[in-house]
């Protein structure tokens, strides 16, 4: 075996083991997005999380199957390498060729074989390029800190490269190119053999045949129950456009399923305008208005419960937020707004509307509104502007949040810091309105309520029940939060509007009971009942503590607004909704199967070599991978949330801080060797993540008024020291092993990548139940104890040396 023997000759070895870890990540982040599309957003966390597990069995198959490690390297290599590729496209086809629906587990149980089936064809992929990775560290585990450095760097490319090719050629297209990655690097490890590379060769063309082609069999299969899959079963839909950005999918569709006018009268006798669907990810539907420019054309707006704050305040100055198709730019105009304001977090539906849409819409983003392209909590807290109107439009479709599949969805607008800079940015008689789908049993409606209430107290508010209003029509719910106190002639056009649209009150300072309930009737005032709760400051935490589901105000540490499950009310709603466990498919319950499933496999896939290897003086290493992978992952995921509202865009924060991360740890690694006989000075790390988490927040809010390339700049050189201390861990314990037990580096390999995988579903139930400061708490105690678990290890080799 040539593992200490040969150096690191010519840059072919390190290229190919670049280019494998670029095309890992690409994979998982294509994997991520096209499950998002074609599932739902949390089942492609549980599928791709799972899949990635693949990674650490490659490890245990070299431990169980140590002939494999004896194989001529180069060759082996690019042998690996050319089956990823092939299974990078053929797991994908196998995957969109399974029947596996996750709206079908109630009545379908064959959907679990389904399931298993899309673990084990996805994880083939990663099992290759964990393989390839894993024989580089064996072999050249003195070299350990060059080969991590461009592992790391090549991960950090491939995240900032899959984002932009997504954009370009969409999902599909995507898998094909990382594919060509896969076989480029298998050119890397060894270009030499004329029928090898005949097969490459051919199968390369082939890949590039398919990427220009595009044919059927690449295309994307979708749920039928997703929303556009609905919308085009009517008679006559027809798809008009599809475009993807690095955050999405966009789908553009003519449909008889189109109308979108959330929570519109029942006494409104006209008709709506012509509207065309616009379709995010398949599944948030909202739609484009046709206007002509004649106001005439907008009656209908003013019977929808998003008018409101127009009948209470004088719309000069509206800021709407993310208003997707523009219902709410029209409302504002319909009203008389002089200037409205849009922010939009994801530029794809805009760049829709401001194009091929355009003239169907009116030109609304040229004629009616100005676009802002960030989101709004960044914007408000970088302009000197201040508004009449501050308006969070309904987006979200109805089936998704009542399904809870938002439930991991993390969401910055809806929480107490957020409303604390909406109404820091109103008018001293502004307002900020807020409509949500009505969706009993009540939870999001009492939580708008309770978040309200928060951010009005946390600004020094004493009485906030003063400033609240809320209605509610058959199918919407609008809660309208004012700067100054309800007046009594608010409350009167407040009156007179709801009883003009038979709209029910729901809440106004010092209203009857007997008002609540009157035209789209509950047996009892359930709405403003809870909410009086909410109000109440005698009652509020009796009533949190007592509730069936979560309803309490969020924060930026916890900006889980959709998830309102509680593990410790499952058994009390299990036999409430009539012991049914389909409800419990939701994402907040979700994850936690997906923390069983990773952490019953990975405990299989690491304990399968004991039999043939035992348990000796030396499983310290154990340990230790598993926790510099879990503190690895928890950390990197809390950078990733801290710094998106800094960046403005959630697509942006991803690929800045993974590249950033990565990098720095790359880095870290290049220069780890100087940290061998030097082990305590890592001692940083877990230090500088705690002051992270008591100090960044506060840095970011320094500078989030400059323009965004200094921003970008600023994140990586705050990320900088963390990463780079991060990346020294995994070199500096491959070093120490192979000291004393160098057959175990496959062992090591299969720990750190299933603790990997464990991490990162570890950090998402740590954060919806305890917060993201928790993780990163979490993140640094993990890394305390693998260092002292080091710290011991050099100790006892040094004893050792000493004594021979």
């Amino acid at each position: 075996m040539d593992r200490d023997n040969e150096d690191l000759r010519g840059r072919g070895l390190l290229a190919g083991v670049g280019l494998t870890s670029s095309a890992t990540l690409m994979l998982q982040v294509s994997l991520t997005r096209i499950f998002s599309v074609s599932l739902w957003y949390h089942l492609a966390f549980m599928v791709v999380s799972i899949a990635f597990l693949g990674f650490g069995a490659s490890g245990t198959f070299l431990m169980l199957a140590p002939k494999a490690k004896a194989l001529s390297l180069r060759p082996t290599l690019a042998k690996s390498t050319f089956a990823l590729s092939i299974a990078v496209f053929l797991s994908y086809w196998c995957s969109n060729r399974i029947p596996f629906d996750p709206a079908r587990f109630m009545w379908d149980p064959y959907q679990w074989l389904y399931l298993m089936a899309y673990y084990g064809v996805l994880a083939v992929p990663f099992f290759f390029a964990g393989l390839t990775l894993a024989l580089v560290y064996t072999h050249k585990a003195r070299h350990v800190g060059r080969i991590y450095a461009w592992d790391l760097v090549g991960a950090g490319l491939g995240c900032l490269a899959i984002l932009w090719i997504y954009a370009q050629v969409g999902e599909a297209t995507a898998v094909v190119t990382v594919s060509v990655v896969a076989g480029v690097a298998s050119l890397a490890f060894w270009p030499k053999g004329w029928k090898m590379n005949l097969v490459r060769g051919m199968w390369l063309g082939l890949l590039c045949l398919l990427m220009a082609a595009k044919p059927g069999i690449a295309r994307l299969q979708i749920s039928p129950y997703k929303a556009l899959m609905v919308a085009l079963r009517y008679p006559g839909a027809r798809l008009l456009d599809t475009r993807w950005d690095g955050a999405g999918r966009l789908d553009v569709i003519e449909s008889g399923g189109v109308r979108f006018a959330p929570g519109l009268s029942l006494e409104f006798q006209g008709g709506l305008p012509d509207q065309v669907g616009l379709c995010v990810d398949a599944g948030n539907l909202n739609a484009a208005t046709r206007f002509s420019g004649d106001t005439e054309d907008l009656r209908f707006a003013e019977f929808l419960p998003a008018s409101l704050a127009y009948v209470l305040t004088e719309p000069r100055d509206v800021l709407v937020m993310e208003p997707m198709g523009g219902l709410d730019i029209l409302i504002a105009h319909y009203h008389g707004a002089r200037k409205i304001v849009t922010t939009h977090g994801s530029p794809l539906v805009l760049h829709a509307m401001k194009g091929f849409l355009g003239g169907f819409s009116g030109y609304l983003y040229e004629n009616y509104a100005t676009p802002v392209q960030e989101q709004a909590r960044s914007f408000l807290l970088r302009t000197p502007m201040s508004f009449d109107v501050i308006q969070l439009p309904l987006t979200d479709s109805a089936g998704a949040v009542s399904s809870g599949l938002y439930g991991l969805s993390e969401d910055y607008t809806l929480t107490v810091e957020a409303f604390k800079t909406y109404l820091g940015a109103l008018k001293p008689e502004g307002t900020l309105t807020v409509t949500q789908y009505l969706l009993p049993p009540p939870r999001h409606e009492i939580r708008l309520a309770g978040l309200a209430c928060a951010a009005l107290e946390a600004m020094g508010i004493t009485h906030p029940e003063r400033h609240l209003g809320a209605i509610r029509s058959w199918g919407a719910f609008t809660l309208v939060v004012k700067r100054s106190p309800f007046e009594p002639e608010d409350i009167h056009r407040m009156k007179a509007f709801c009883r003009g649209r038979r709209f029910d009150l729901v809440y106004y300072p010092n209203m009857p009971r007997a008002e609540a309930n009157r035209y789209n009737r509950f047996p009892s005032p359930l709405y403003y009942d809870m909410i009086q709760k909410v109000l109440d400051p005698h009652e509020r935490e009796a009533f949190y503590k007592a509730y069936l589901f979560d309803v309490g105000p969020v924060t930026d540490d916890r900006p889980f607004f959709y998830h309102n499950f509680r593990m410790d009310k499952v058994v009390p709603l299990y036999r409430a909704v009539g012991k049914k466990w389909q409800l419990f498919l939701e994402g907040g319950y979700l994850v936690h199967l997906i923390f069983f499933q990773a952490l019953l496999i990975s405990v299989v896939l690491i304990a399968l070599p004991l039999k043939k290897t035992g348990l000796g003086s030396s499983s310290w290493f154990l340990l230790y991978f598993g926790l510099i992978g879990i503190a690895f992952m928890l950390t990197e995921i809390c950078l990733i949330q801290r710094f998106i509202l800094f960046l403005a865009r959630p697509a942006y924060a991803f690929s800045v801080v993974l590249f950033s991360v990565l990098l720095a740890s790359g880095l870290g690694s290049y220069y780890s060797k100087k940290f061998l006989q030097k082990p305590a000075t890592l001692v940083i790390t877990p230090v500088l993540i705690l002051a992270y988490a008591v100090c960044l927040d506060r840095l970011l809010s320094l500078a989030i008024g400059w323009p965004p390339w200094m921003r970008y700049g600023a994140s990586f050189f705050l990320i900088l020291p963390l990463g780079f201390t991060m990346g020294m861990f995994f070199p500096v314990g491959i070093r120490t092993l192979s000291r004393c037990f160098d057959g175990a580096i496959p062992w090591a390999w299969s720990v750190n990548g299933c603790a990997s995988v464990a991490g990162a579903v570890l950090a998402a139930v740590l954060a919806v139940s305890h917060g993201f400061t928790t993780v990163l708490c979490a993140a640094a105690l993990a890394y305390s104890l693998a260092l002292g678990i080091l710290l011991v290890q050099n100790l006892a080799h040094h004893g050792y040396k000493d004594n021979a």
